[in-house]
């Protein structure tokens, strides 16, 4: 047997590939999630997680977190990125869970994910969850079908504008309308629907800050209302049961900062919970020593979409650009990486495609990429698995934190409007508040654990109660 396909076989057997859980997390609200996926995520090694599910869901988690955020026109990762992460840790015989909001298989693209499993060996399951239009439904306390109002219902989504569909359904929801609401309503109109047809928007269903307009679809054409993302639009007959005070509504919305706990009874409060801190970055010193010291590092491979973004975003916020990076070659491993690096007009000396670890060894050996020293941009995780297929080319690895794992970029800011109430639970929560949030609205109350927050709290705030000047 050949040396190459003898140490393939090896790698097999030495590291056994993992296993994937695909799973709907729902469409926001934290206590959706089902007891099978609260299971998984106990379980597994490393949660990739979407934009819509909630930083305070994955926190209960002790896995390594990697936040794959997707919304139109600003994506953490593309779809193929997510695809070859997900791959990438399996490889490493991790048991990954995939968290998606809403439910996987309904608009969810997890039918994209599972393709490459299988393509892959990979073993899998799939753990549906609650998806946007059930979560609005029952949020917003409009009926989807309904006894002498609506006997059917379509879920249709409002991309692309060219070709939405318009389904023979008493009830129609469509997903991901946020740009594209009078699109639809064009469209449903030019299949005879009257334009005294009733119509809502439910905006960040199931979340704190649920928004909800109603209306026909000759008000919601003539009004021009904001729409922001995620948002459903629900057209039919059934919204005539819709009551502007439903019981999600009148629940009040407390906001509580940091590890401290307060008694808010879950019948009459929603809780959203926000830490006093957030992740630290990757270590910027070792990082500009590295950049200082490149000559000493032939070979620079780079492994994923972050480890390029980050690497590159340090190189130029020290005044430096591409040309620093002359003197060694630059690799890629994967499609995703290949194209983020092109993103900053780099083209790598050798492009590997995603494959298993033995392989990236064997390509590595073809090129001469051998006896030399590699450094490897990452995470503060470094990929194991990687480090080992390039030392058995012959090679020693540096790996290198270019950014810390866990970290979200773009975390959405709590819209103090919805709040009714901020518990602080230590004088530097108040503090640290007060850092990304200068002013809070005359009408929430302020309330505190203890008597040294109060204190801090008036210091900063002037006031722990609503403010009785309106303001």
């Amino acid at each position: 047997m050949a040396a190459s396909q003898l140490f393939l076989k090896e790698t097999r057997d030495s590291y056994p590939k993992g296993r994937v859980s695909i799973i709907g997390a729902g469409p926001g609200d934290p206590e959706l999630l089902t007891m099978k996926a609260d299971r998984l995520l106990r379980e597994a090694d490393v949660i990739l997680y979407d934009d819509l599910v909630s930083a305070e869901l994955v926190g209960h988690y002790s896995a390594l977190k990697i936040y794959t955020g997707k919304r139109k026109d600003c994506h953490h990762f593309e779809q193929d990125a997510i695809n070859e992460e997900i791959l990438r840790q399996a490889l490493q015989g991790r048991k990954v869970a995939r968290l998606k909001g809403g439910d996987p298989f309904v608009f969810g693209r997890g039918g994209e994910e599972i393709e490459v499993l299988r393509k892959h060996g990979i073993r899998y399951e799939i753990v549906p969850g609650i998806t946007a239009a059930h979560g609005a439904s029952a949020y917003s306390e409009i009926p989807l079908t309904m006894r002498k109002v609506s006997s059917s219902v379509a879920f249709c989504t409002g991309h692309p504008v060219n070709k939405i569909q318009v389904p023979d359904a008493d009830t129609l929801v469509y997903y991901m309308v946020a740009s594209s609401v009078h699109d639809v309503l064009d469209a449903v109109l030019k299949k005879g629907r009257s334009l005294r047809t009733k119509v809502a928007i439910v905006q960040n269903a199931t979340r704190y800050n649920q928004k909800i307009f109603t209306g026909t679809i000759q008000e919601l054409r003539e009004r021009e209302k904001t729409v922001y993302s995620p948002a459903l639009l629900i057209i039919g007959e059934n919204i005539c049961q819709f009551i502007e005070e439903n019981w999600f509504s009148k629940k009040k919305k407390v906001l509580i900062i940091g590890s401290g706990e307060n008694s808010y009874d879950p019948l009459d409060c929603v809780t959203v919970h926000l830490p006093c801190s957030g992740e630290d970055d990757a270590d910027r010193q070792t990082f500009m020593h590295c950049v200082a010291t490149i000559g000493h590092y032939p070979v620079v491979l780079f492994s994923g979409v972050l480890a390029a973004r980050h690497f590159f975003s340090s190189l130029f916020s020290s005044g430096k650009d591409v040309r620093h990076l002359g003197g060694s070659k630059i690799l890629t491993w994967g499609n995703a990486a290949l194209s983020e690096l092109r993103r900053y007009g780099v083209v790598p000396d050798l492009a590997i495609e995603m494959e298993e670890d033995a392989l990236l060894t064997k390509q590595l050996r073809e090129n001469g990429i051998t006896g030399t020293t590699v450094l490897l941009p990452g995470s503060n995780y470094p990929d194991v698995s990687l480090m080992r297929a390039v030392e058995a080319a012959g090679n020693s690895c540096a790996p290198l934190a270019a950014y810390t794992y866990g970290f979200r970029e773009n975390e959405d800011e709590i819209n103090l409007d919805f709040i009714d109430e901020i518990y602080f639970s230590s004088p530097s929560c108040v503090r640290n508040f007060h850092t990304l949030y200068r002013e809070i609205p005359g009408r929430t109350t302020l309330s505190c654990a203890d008597e040294r927050t109060v204190l801090e709290c008036v210091r900063i705030f002037g006031r722990t109660g609503p403010d009785e000047s309106g303001m």
